[in-house]
């Protein structure tokens, strides 16, 4: 939930409409001022959920999670969220480039493991936002 809406809540329990308004205003200031996204809540099953006896069937419950792995995506590439498809595939290039494991294989076997660790972390990270966006 964004900073506007806790304000806005907040001001309409203090004063009512007015104080609504003068809530929301706030919190939008804030959350432009520090670029805090919103949280979106999902569900998801649970795993016994999955596996529940056909003789018994148990009722499903949906148990709430908050997504961070788009939010984490974006800044293992070092990009806002409101970057165009073709920022991110600049910000995977060049990283791709400075950790690419073919790099660092004459400094030994210690930097190029880390080199991969890093080269699949931020294609990882490239692979979920495109997803996100129906890109391929």
């Amino acid at each position: 939930m964004s900073y506007k809406w806790i304000f806005g809540f907040i001001g309409m329990y203090f004063s009512g409409g007015k104080g609504f308004l003068f809530g929301f205003l706030l919190g939008w200031l804030i959350d432009s001022m520090f670029g805090r996204s919103s949280v979106r809540f999902t569900f998801r099953r649970t795993a016994a959920d999955d596996f529940a006896d056909s003789q018994q069937q148990q009722q499903q419950t949906w148990h709430p999670y908050v997504d961070v792995t788009l939010q984490e995506a974006y800044r293992t590439l070092g990009i806002p969220s409101t970057a165009t498809d073709e920022q991110v595939r600049q910000a995977y290039r060049q990283l791709a480039l400075r950790y690419h494991p073919d790099r660092v294989a004459s400094q030994g076997e210690a930097a190029r493991q880390a080199a991969e660790e890093n080269f699949q972390r931020i294609t990882e990270a490239r692979d979920i936002i495109m997803r996100a966006r129906g890109v391929q």
